[in-house]
C-alpha cells in the first residue's frame, strides 16, 4: 500500500517590500531658520557700508619670507553687516604686513579694540618687529604678525613699563630699541631679542630728553617747493607768461636751470624726505598737487627726472602725513585714507583694511 502524499502547503505570494517614508520633520524645523539667518546676516551685509579706514603715520618696513614689506598700523571704525557687529570689536587697531611689489597682505593683526589708540613702528629685525603704542611696547612675530611680548611681560621692563609711544624709540645705529621706564631709566633691547637692559651712562643721557610720556604724534615735513636732488636743487616754478600751474625746473649747483619735462601742475609742491626730494634716488620725483584748474581733489604724481614723463597718477587726501624710503629704494606715502609705494617708475596705491564677509582680512 502506497504511503499518503505529503500535503504541501500553497505557495504564498511574494510580498511587495513596504517604501519607507523620508521624513522631513527635522529639515522643515530648520530651514525656516537657515533662511532666517541667510537673509539676516547676508543682506545685512549687502546693505552696510564697508567700515571707516584712517591709515596712521606710524609706518616702517621690514623683510619677511625673503620679500620688503611694508608694516602699515591702521584704524577700522564700524562693522559691515550683523554678523560683524556681533562676533568682531566695532574698533580695532591692526598692524598689515604687506608686499608693495605684489599689493599681497602677508599677514593682518588686531592690536587695539580701543576707539583711539595710535601704533608706530619703530623697526625690525630678521624676526621681530617692534611697535610702541598707547599701551606701551609690543613684540610681533614677523613670520606672522603673532604677538611675541608686550607691556609688564618684556624682560628687563616688567611693572615698571611706561603705557605711552613717546617711551621708546629707535637706535638704527646701535641697532636696537630703547626704552625708558617709570623711574627714568633708559634700557635698550638689541634687535631680534626679547629683553631689555640698562645702557651705559653716556647712551643714557644722550637719550633721557628724547624719551616721554606723551602720546604726541610727530608731524612730518612732506612737501616743499623746493627739494635736494643729486648735483642741485629741484623747484616749483610758476608757469611762463602767467599760464595756470606751475612746472618743475631743476637748477645745478652753478645756477644752471633745466625744465623737469612740460607737465604742468596746479597749486604743485615737492614730496620731500627730509630736505631730498622723494625718490630722486631712483630717478624720479612725486609731485603732490591739485586734480586740474577744474578739480580741486588732490594727487600725487610720479615725474621721470630724465625725460620729465609722468609715470603715475594717483587721487590722495589734501595732505600727506609720512614719507618714507624703503631699502630697495622705493618711496612710500601715507594719507589718512591711504598708502602709495613709488618704485620702478611705477606708483601704486596699497589696498589696506579690505575684509571678508566674516570681518577677516582678505
Amino acid at each position: 500500500m502506497y504511503p499518503t502524499p505529503q500535503q504541501y502547503s500553497p505557495v504564498a505570494p511574494y510580498e511587495t517590500p513596504r517604501r519607507r517614508r523620508l521624513s522631513f520633520g527635522p529639515f522643515l524645523v530648520v530651514l525656516p531658520l537657515v533662511l532666517f539667518a541667510g537673509l539676516f546676516f547676508g543682506l545685512s551685509f549687502l546693505a552696510s557700508p564697508e567700515p571707516d579706514i584712517e591709515v596712521q603715520q606710524g609706518v616702517g618696513h621690514a623683510r619677511v619670507q625673503g620679500r620688503d614689506v611694508v608694516l602699515v598700523p591702521y584704524a577700522r571704525h564700524g562693522a559691515r553687516g550683523m554678523f560683524q557687529l556681533i562676533f568682531r570689536d566695532m574698533f580695532q587697531v591692526r598692524l598689515s604686513a604687506t608686499d608693495p611689489a605684489t599689493g599681497e597682505s602677508l599677514w593682518d593683526t588686531q592690536l587695539s579694540d580701543e576707539l583711539i589708540w595710535e601704533a608706530d613702528v619703530l623697526g625690525a629685525g630678521d624676526k621681530y618687529a617692534y611697535v610702541a603704542t598707547d599701551s606701551g611696547l609690543r613684540i610681533l612675530d614677523l613670520a606672522d604678525g603673532d604677538l611675541v611680548a608686550q607691556g609688564d611681560g618684556i624682560t628687563g621692563l616688567g611693572s615698571g613699563y611706561v603705557a605711552a609711544r613717546g617711551a621708546y624709540a629707535y637706535d638704527p645705529e646701535g641697532g636696537r630699541v630703547l626704552a625708558m621706564n617709570a623711574n627714568g631709566d633708559v634700557l635698550a633691547i638689541p634687535v631680534d631679542q626679547t629683553a631689555a637692559a640698562p645702557v651705559d651712562q653716556a647712551t643714557a643721557a644722550a637719550w633721557v630728553g628724547r624719551l616721554t610720556t606723551d602720546h604726541k604724534t610727530v608731524r612730518y615735513d612732506t612737501t616743499k617747493r623746493e627739494a635736494a636732488v643729486d648735483g642741485g636743487q629741484l623747484v616749483v616754478r610758476e608757469r611762463p607768461n602767467g599760464a595756470p600751474g606751475k612746472v618743475l625746473v631743476r637748477v645745478a649747483a652753478d645756477g644752471q636751470e633745466t625744465p623737469v619735462g612740460d607737465a604742468a601742475f596746479q597749486n604743485a609742491s615737492i614730496v620731500v624726505d627730509g630736505d631730498r626730494a622723494a625718490g630722486a634716488a631712483a630717478g624720479s620725483v612725486l609731485v603732490h598737487h591739485q586734480r586740474s584748474v577744474n578739480d580741486k581733489g588732490w594727487a600725487v604724481s610720479l615725474v621721470s627726472l630724465a625725460t620729465g614723463q609722468v609715470t603715475g597718477t594717483q587721487p590722495v587726501a589734501s595732505s600727506l602725513t609720512r614719507v618714507l624710503t624703503t631699502p630697495d629704494g622705493g618711496t612710500l606715502v601715507t594719507t589718512d585714507d591711504g598708502v602709495l609705494t613709488a618704485r620702478d617708475g611705477k606708483l601704486t596705491a596699497l589696498a589696506v583694511g579690505a575684509t571678508d564677509f566674516f570681518g577677516s582680512p582678505s
